[in-house]
């Protein structure tokens, strides 16, 4: 990072966390744990391959799974099964601790070799799967497999964090990423976690794939990942900014639910006293229909009694018929009995009346606590959901509350970061350096590039490139490569120093392959190599303005001529031995044909001259 730009991004971040920073209390949560969990550096395999898939190839992978899952989103589902690479998308919607998961699985057959590659598979999944842009996707990617690699194989932490669901698809041996490239197919379960799968920024929990193990390793990087967690706190941000807008929409819902709850409640109140006064009535109307049937049974015994009566008072009278004091109580009695009779009658219809009256009020009673129950059963509903909009209103806003929080936090300890990369900046240069060979493997007579200080002899940078055949490392200037239009990933000038060499170990993987390459004097990264397979036991020599080495043309290896640009001019009609010295001069070109014989071919053609 340059000067001016690191002073530029001190200043503007140094304001955001002096300004917050007096404002800032946040404990350290049980996500941002502590350990020491050491340095991830990825090994990749940096030589050449036999195919060359384009960036877009690699990441429509990941996008071609991505898009499987989303058709089922809301469901648990494994997808691409018996292919290279496969998804499977854990969740379980019944279970509300710990996290639902997407885990990435390398199959064996799987040929991806080098982080960056691996990491647009993950960007591509998860584009087509939550909607990301391809900036946050790549970014959310780049945390995922240092996540992952922190956590290999570290199954406690797995199953203490995520979901059975989750869990029973991992084990000890797979789980996690290994920051060995060749330890990948067949050996990789990658685990993504899921905050809301349909929470749009917040579908991946970015807490989780930022805790304080993965900003620790990262932090060890030489740009400390300055980049990538400035890019992950853009997206809390943003994150934050949703989830806010999300709870003030929630809490006017709430609000809303709330007051349709209290005319509920108004309304319930109404119909509870309805049904106490009804219910009321009822007992009344039954009391008042048993005083009633109670009269009317006791009238009726009146009347019998008072009809037996007149009945022996007439018998009296028929036996005495000139008693006229008999007659006269005999007419009395008859009377007396006539008039019971007819007060039961009127007791009897009275209580017949006030029975009905009581079935009336009791059915009254019985439809009110029918409402009375109905308007309940609403109120509880109004109830829940009340609570419920109340509940997420108060979710929204803690977790708008703990993104902005650790936005801030992380922009201050990028802050504090970038300060020291500024203050060594100021004393590190790599100006006065010079660039090496270093040998990484003698078997194979494979090397690396280094870069030395020229002052002291300490190392300065070491090239990941670690495949360069034969010791062999040719420079060539930057301004004759762009007057050949090299077309490279790195911008070329006049300052420059390329080096031309056979990289490459076809042994590597099933895509590895040899070729000649040409690295850049900076990052020693490879920025283009040739079409043509080279032989792995191949010299490399130059006559001042080309290059030579030993190339496949078809099943027959042949001598190939190259600019400096990588550009086959021209190759031998000749067919040679794949370790041939290749010795050239102003007469033309020494090599060994198949068999042994030595010829001698021409400069310009490479035709065999005698």
């Amino acid at each position: 990072m340059k000067l001016k730009k690191l002073a530029a991004a001190v200043f503007s971040i140094t304001l955001i966390a002096v300004s917050t920073a007096s404002s800032l209390e946040v404990d350290e949560d049980e996500i941002r744990r502590t350990g020491d969990v050491g340095t991830i550096q990825f090994e990749n395999y940096t030589g050449p391959h036999s195919v060359i898939e384009t960036a877009d190839t690699i990441t429509e992978i990941g996008r071609g799974l991505g898009r499987q899952a989303r058709t089922n989103i809301s469901s648990a589902g494994t997808y691409g099964l018996y292919g290279k690479y496969t998804i499977i998308h854990a969740i379980d919607p019944n279970t509300k601790d710990k996290f639902d998961a997407d885990i990435l699985v390398i199959n064996p057959n799987a040929t991806v070799d080098h982080i960056r590659n691996l990491r647009r598979i993950i960007a591509g999944y998860l584009s087509a799967a939550y909607g990301y842009n391809a900036s946050d996707a790549s970014t959310l990617a780049t945390f995922v497999t240092v996540y992952n690699a922190v956590y290999r194989g570290k199954m406690d932490v797995f199953r203490s964090r995520y979901k059975d669901v989750v869990t029973k698809n991992l084990t000890e041996d797979k789980c996690g990423l290994s920051t060995k490239w060749s330890e990948w197919p067949g050996r990789t379960q990658i685990v993504i976690p899921l905050y809301d799968i349909n929470g749009g920024l917040s579908s991946i929990d970015t807490t989780a794939i930022s805790d304080k193990n993965v900003i620790d390793s990262m932090r060890e990087k030489d740009d400390k990942g300055i980049d990538e967690r400035k890019n992950l706190v853009d997206i809390k941000e943003r994150e934050a900014e949703d989830a806010a807008e999300k709870a003030q929409e929630s809490a006017k819902v709430a609000a809303q639910d709330a007051d349709k709850l209290k005319e509920q409640q108004k309304q319930q109140a109404s119909t509870n006293q309805n049904a106490q006064n009804t219910q009321k009535e009822a007992q009344q109307a039954q009391q008042n229909a048993q005083n009633a049937q109670k009269e009317a049974q006791q009238a009726q015994q009146n009347a019998q009694n008072a009809q037996k009566e007149a009945q022996q008072a007439q018998q009296n009278a028929q036996k005495n018929p000139n008693d006229a004091a008999a007659q006269e109580d005999a007419l009395k009695k008859q009377q007396e009995a006539k008039a019971l009779a007819e007060a039961a009658a009127k007791k009897e219809q009275e209580a017949k009346a006030a029975q009905e009256e009581a079935l009336r009020k009791q059915k009254e009673a019985e439809e009110a606590e029918r409402k009375r129950l109905e308007e309940q059963k609403k109120t509880e509903e109004l109830q829940k959901i009340a609570d419920e909009s109340s509940q997420k209103a108060a979710e929204e806003k803690a977790f708008a509350e703990q993104k902005e929080a650790e936005a801030q936090r992380d922009r201050t300890e990028i802050a504090k970061d970038i300060q020291a990369l500024l203050d060594d900046s100021l004393t590190v240069a790599e100006t006065n350096t010079v660039i090496g060979l270093k040998v990484v493997d003698e078997a194979k007579d494979l090397s690396q590039m280094v870069k030395i200080s020229a002052t002291d002899g300490s190392i300065v940078r070491l090239s990941p490139v670690t495949v360069v055949h034969r010791r062999i490392i040719m420079p060539v200037s930057g301004q004759e490569l762009n007057e050949l239009s090299l077309g490279s990933r790195t911008a070329i000038t006049g300052d420059n120093t390329f080096y031309m060499a056979i990289c490459g170990d076809k042994s590597a993987s099933n895509n590895s392959a040899v070729k000649l390459c040409l690295l850049d004097s900076g990052n020693m990264e490879i920025q283009k190599e040739s079409v043509e397979i080279v032989a792995d036991n191949s010299v490399l020599v130059t006559d001042g303005t080309n290059y030579y080495c030993v190339i496949q043309d078809g099943t027959k290896w042949v001598v190939g001529k190259y600019n400096k640009a990588l550009t086959l001019l021209i190759k031998s009609p000749v067919e040679v031995e794949a370790n041939t010295p290749i010795t050239v001069s102003s007469k033309g070109v020494v090599v060994t044909a198949v068999g042994g014989k030595l010829v001698l071919l021409d400069n310009n053609t490479l035709d065999r001259k005698f």
